[in-house]
């Protein structure tokens, strides 16, 4: 699925938790779940955000201990420190994820796991082998474009100060793009309305790695009535 805003200004969702954002005439990819030759931003190291990155052919950008375990070069996103890459300028920053599990979560993880033993069990030895890097929020400029892309930092759980500091680092901006969790549908969509954004989306990055698992994903139709007006939403293609 796509949305264009302008001529100038598109985002794609790539399946899985891969969105593509063109600015112009230049593409760049977010965690996308096959191999591209556009430059790549690695914002987490979950299973399906670093599958397309390992044989990606494109410029890649991520946290220093992503890239090492990637067995790849790039470019290090350091805190504060923007980066170019073909006409792209990237900031990245770090946010507090949701908790891994809730009471009620850590149920249905449970269920999921009696259910299929052997892809739980793949999940947690790949969840063992990978670093401790932070997710991150990233800002995204190019020929006088602003997008912020927040991955699933907003969240039910988030500190009132860290909601704060995001909407501050942030800034104004022509689009926002922020991912939600199922539970927290609506407390993300509530969030939106805080940051300066002449437009909004709320998108899927999380439902079909859930529906593989057997565990109920988002319910984006129900939630975005919390959203702020004229908010769009992105599902996978």
């Amino acid at each position: 699925m796509s949305l264009l805003f302008t001529n100038h200004l598109e985002l794609r969702h790539l399946g899985w938790s891969g969105l593509g954002l063109r600015i112009g005439g230049a593409w760049l990819t977010i965690d996308p779940p096959a191999p591209t030759a556009e430059p790549t931003v690695v914002t987490w190291t979950e299973q399906e955000r670093v599958a397309g990155a390992r044989e990606g052919r494109g410029p890649l950008l991520a946290d220093a201990r992503v890239l090492v375990w990637l067995g790849r070069s790039g470019t290090t996103l350091h805190e504060g420190q923007p980066v170019e890459v073909e006409g792209f300028r990237v900031e990245a920053r770090p946010y507090v994820p949701i908790p891994y599990a809730t009471p009620r979560e850590a149920l249905r993880k449970t269920l999921s796991a009696c259910r299929s033993p052997r892809q739980a069990f793949r999940r947690v030895r790949f969840t063992l082998g990978r670093p401790s890097a932070p997710p991150l929020a990233l800002r995204v400029e190019r020929e006088g474009v602003r997008v912020v892309l927040l991955g699933q930092a907003l969240h039910r759980f988030l500190p009132a100060a860290e909601l704060d500091g995001l909407v501050e680092w942030a800034g104004a901006h022509e689009l926002l793009v922020a991912g939600t969790d199922f539970d927290d549908e609506a407390a993300t969509c509530r969030q939106l309305g805080r940051f300066d954004a002449q437009k909004r989306v709320v998108a899927d990055t999380v439902g079909q790695v859930r529906r593989l698992l057997h565990l109920p994903p988002p319910d984006l139709a129900a939630a975005i009535a919390a959203a702020p007006p004229g908010t769009h939403r992105l599902d996978p293609r």
